[in-house]
């Protein structure tokens, strides 16, 4: 077999498999906050729980994961990973405490410290340059569709069962991917000629633009989800519904405009582009500052989805474009690991914050960090 019709097929079944991933975590990710919320927890002691359970299974795990994945095929490192998006839900099913919450939050970040990274390198190893940002998109619109999806589901479910068994059905979701993910074929994979002893010297421009994703994951965990509950929950009265309408709103904006706009954005410089879509981030954070009911938040929410659709597809098609091909499974790993130990300090930064400042500040916090990874894009234009 060719290996471009491998690579095609690769990411045929990567895709698959990872619509089902995204869609299994859906109900954790945007729901848990509002579960625990609804058990008497405060925004503060919710925010300890997740930080916690993130730090004990992010950085480690995927540094030293990024040092083994040379030795074992991607498809095993997704399957791996697999198992602990179903373990996390499953957790949560037969322990519905601030126990499962600690050991889901663990088996969620060591899943997501694998994932990432598998993930991460089997779209590169299955690309190349010349359609980094396409392959990019499409990740990025497979993921929004699917979490729209599980937030209908998720809704739906609560409604017909409660919370307890829709843990357990979200868990299932996982057994299609690891089928699609099985079919996945090391040959397309590029194999250094030998171990690097020396970790390879890397660009300035490449450290600046991983730097300034650490920042932006840690302004997103900051004001996200937790956040987002209490802020809807307590400052506008909103229900879970509101809670499904917000997130479907900014997952769909953010697969519209990444489906509409990749092509388009193919004519323009990469960091440019990238500088457009954290202008409208930033643009997002100051609106939900200001708003005075929830319309005002759909609309962040939209603006937000527009920016990342543009931000995320731009942003790593350039760090791709960085990196060396012996450099892969190093860099996506320590990029992996900042990245996961961003969102575990996120949760309690944000309920600190709410607490000592008030309900926006997040928000602020955000809006800052925002601007700082604008001023570093913009800082690269210039020198590049």
């Amino acid at each position: 077999m060719k290996k471009e019709v491998l690579k095609r097929q690769n990411l045929k079944n990567f895709f698959a498999g990872h619509f089902f991933i995204a869609l299994s975590g859906v109900f954790l990710s945007f729901f848990l906050p509002f579960y625990l919320k609804e058990k008497g927890l405060s925004v503060l002691e919710i925010g300890a729980l997740f930080t916690i359970g993130l730090a004990f299974g992010g950085l480690i795990v995927s540094i030293a994961y990024s040092k083994i994945l040379k030795g074992i095929k991607l498809k095993t490192g997704l399957m791996i990973s697999s198992f602990f998006t179903f373990f996390q839900n499953f957790i949560l099913f037969i322990i519905p405490n601030s126990v499962g919450v600690l050991v889901s939050k663990f088996s969620g970040e060591v899943n997501t410290s694998l994932y990432r990274v598998s993930g991460d390198v089997t779209q590169q190893h299955n690309s190349d340059k010349k359609n980094h940002r396409t392959i990019s998109s499409i990740n990025l619109v497979v993921d929004s569709l699917a979490l729209v999806l599980g937030l209908l589901i998720s809704v739906l479910l609560v409604r017909k069962v409660g919370f307890g068994f829709s843990f357990l059905l979200f868990a299932l979701f996982t057994l299609p991917a690891l089928i699609f993910f099985s079919n996945i074929n090391d040959k397309s994979r590029f194999k250094p000629k030998k171990h690097l002893k020396k970790f390879p010297e890397i660009s300035v421009n490449l450290k600046l633009v991983l730097f300034s994703e650490i920042l932006y994951w840690l302004a997103l965990a900051s004001s996200f989800t937790l956040v987002i509950t209490f802020l809807v929950a307590d400052k506008f009265a909103g229900s879970m519904i509101w809670l499904a309408i917000l997130f479907g709103g900014l997952y769909l904006s953010i697969s519209l405009t990444t489906l509409f706009t990749y092509k388009f954005l193919d004519k323009f410089d990469l960091i440019k582009t990238s500088i457009l879509g954290t202008f409208i981030l930033l643009l997002s954070a100051v609106l939900i500052i200001i708003s005075t009911n929830l319309y005002f938040v759909l609309g962040a929410f939209i603006l937000e989805g527009i920016g990342a659709g543009i931000w995320v597809p731009s942003k790593t098609a350039f760090y791709w474009r960085l990196v060396s091909k012996e450099n892969r499974e190093r860099i996506s790993g320590y990029l992996g690991g900042w990245r996961g130990f961003a969102n575990a300090l996120g949760p309690l930064v944000g309920g600190f914050l709410v607490v000592r400042f008030g309900i926006l500040a997040p928000f602020y916090f955000k809006a800052i960090l925002s601007l700082g990874v604008l001023i570093i894009y913009v800082y690269v234009l210039r020198k590049s």
